[in-house]
């Protein structure tokens, strides 16, 4: 099976870095040969947010290509599990490449939208027309000669204009000719906003109304992000989150009434009232970059509950909202139900301990410790060069991601998961539980680790390529330290 999942705006990019953790981390995913194809669709080709989700999906990739074994898929016991492909290399048999383009290009982005519409070419009595629909004043916002590049500040009523545009795309009409009957769709869009609640409609509109009967009739997941942050107040921005309510209410409005969005076979619903912090008001390009969130993390969580659906089940339509134990700022581990405990914590826990493992243990084992940097030859890795640079950016990448952002007061609802303090200490890494340590060797000493590191080195075939070998010393050693640590919290 092959999901093709359409991160629209700069929300749809967040959560697919999220969902590139959970898929690190070696979530199980119920189909055996998956193809996951991230499409990221955005005007605003310079987002902060977007170039940090590239980056990340690419990183995956590269680790995948040379640290896991061709075998492996999607249900393996195994970190970096699914293979992500580009949404440019939907040709199996197409030469591998290094690189993995994800982002979904408009025609003509840098124009105003008054350029995009061909405005000056009309005649009066149309100008006339269209600018009873479009501001046209010399206010600070005028909606005609909005800059494309920046996205639509809010304006999802010139987002659909643009994103209908998208059928004429030849990336549009390469997914047309290539769907097949096993493919699926899943589109990940905010409604408080331009971007994802002009893109969410028009995408859905654009895959029924396919010529390819395959993509017309395919199984559609998505999921609909209501408002879960504010931003500052700012009068020279277009950006208001006053009115995301407003915006959220008008958009259900036209949602419950669409056949299209009707037909979505899981369609999956989210928000967070808890809104005390502000983020920085951005409106678009390099500079916005947004902390990551707990309601991304279980927006990604929303994909793999679709994928691991079965079409049966599918053939009604359905909708879904996600529920916790309890509610609670900041959110920890402890709030999760036991089920998302099991499919989604548990896999992200043992991730952490890779990275701890990998990044503050490994490189500070002497040979009389561990002979791992000697059998394996791993010094290059230590030095931070080459393919094993990828690994440890991503495992640095997976600390930022899940405490320094998500743990951050200033999303309104921290999520306290993590804590990679202590170079020498594991034994209190999950929040909310420590390991008891003592003079007796007691807990997950770095002579214990060291020992698991060792004993999984001499099990594995001779054989096996390095890198291999040392990506799953690291996942047999980080599920004994799960096993050690016991009951989640």
């Amino acid at each position: 099976m092959r999901v093709f999942i359409f991160g629209i705006g700069g929300t749809g990019s967040r959560v697919l870095r999220s969902l590139t953790m959970l898929l690190a981390s070696g979530v199980k995913i119920n189909q055996k040969a998956l193809t996951v194809i991230p499409i990221v669709i955005d005007t605003d080709a310079h987002n902060g947010d977007t170039s940090r989700t590239r980056d990340v999906l690419r990183n995956y990739y590269t680790i995948r290509k040379n640290f896991v074994n061709k075998t492996v898929n999607s249900e393996s016991d195994s970190f970096f599990n699914t293979e992500i492909r580009s949404f440019n290399r939907l040709d199996e048999k197409a030469p591998d490449s290094a690189d993995l383009d994800v982002q979904f290009n408009f025609q003509n982005q840098d124009n105003t939208f008054a350029n995009f519409i061909n405005y000056n070419a009309l005649s009066q009595p149309n100008k006339d027309m269209i600018e009873l629909f479009y501001n046209d004043s010399v206010n600070q916002f005028p909606e005609l000669h909005l800059n494309l590049s920046v996205g639509f500040k809010g304006n999802p009523n010139i987002g659909s204009v643009v994103f209908n545009d998208l059928k004429y795309s030849q990336q549009f009409k390469n997914l047309e000719s290539s769907f097949t009957a096993n493919d699926r769709v899943f589109i990940i869009s905010s409604i408080f906003g331009g971007t994802g609640s002009s893109g969410f409609p028009t995408l859905v509109k654009l895959i029924r109304t396919s010529t390819n009967n395959n993509l017309a009739k395919t199984k559609i997941g998505a999921i609909t992000v209501m408002p879960y942050f504010n931003v500052e107040s700012n009068d020279k921005s277009a950006i208001n989150s006053a009115i995301f309510d407003t915006k959220t209410k008008a958009a259900l409005s036209f949602y419950s009434g669409d056949t299209h969005i009707s037909s979505i076979n899981s369609l999956y619903y989210i928000a967070d009232n808890n809104q005390p912090g502000s983020l920085p008001n951005v409106e678009g390009g390099v500079d916005q970059i947004n902390n990551a969130h707990v309601i991304e993390l279980i927006s990604a969580t929303a994909i793999i509950d679709f994928l691991n659906t079965d079409d049966a089940t599918l053939e009604s339509p359905r909708c879904l909202e996600f529920g916790s134990e309890s509610d609670g700022s900041p959110f920890t581990i402890a709030q999760f139900t036991n089920d998302t405990k099991e499919k989604y914590i548990k896999p992200l826990t043992k991730f952490a301990y890779a990275t701890k493992i990998g990044t503050d243990f490994i490189p500070t084992l002497s040979n009389e410790t561990f002979y791992g940097p000697k059998e394996l030859n791993i010094d290059s890795a230590l030095g931070m060069q080459g393919e094993y640079n990828k690994l440890m950016e991503f495992f640095e990448g997976f600390k930022t991601w899940s405490t320094t952002e998500m743990g951050s007061a200033n999303n309104g609802r921290a999520f306290n998961s993590f804590n990679f303090e202590g170079s020498d200490n594991v034994n209190t890494l999950v929040h909310g539980k420590t390991i008891e340590a003592g003079i007796f060797d007691k807990g997950l000493s770095k002579k214990k680790v060291a020992a698991k590191l060792t004993s999984s080195e001499v099990g594995l075939p001779k054989d096996m390529a390095i890198p291999e070998k040392y990506l799953t010393m690291l996942y047999e050693t980080s599920c004994y330290c799960l096993d050690e640590f016991g009951q989640l919290p």
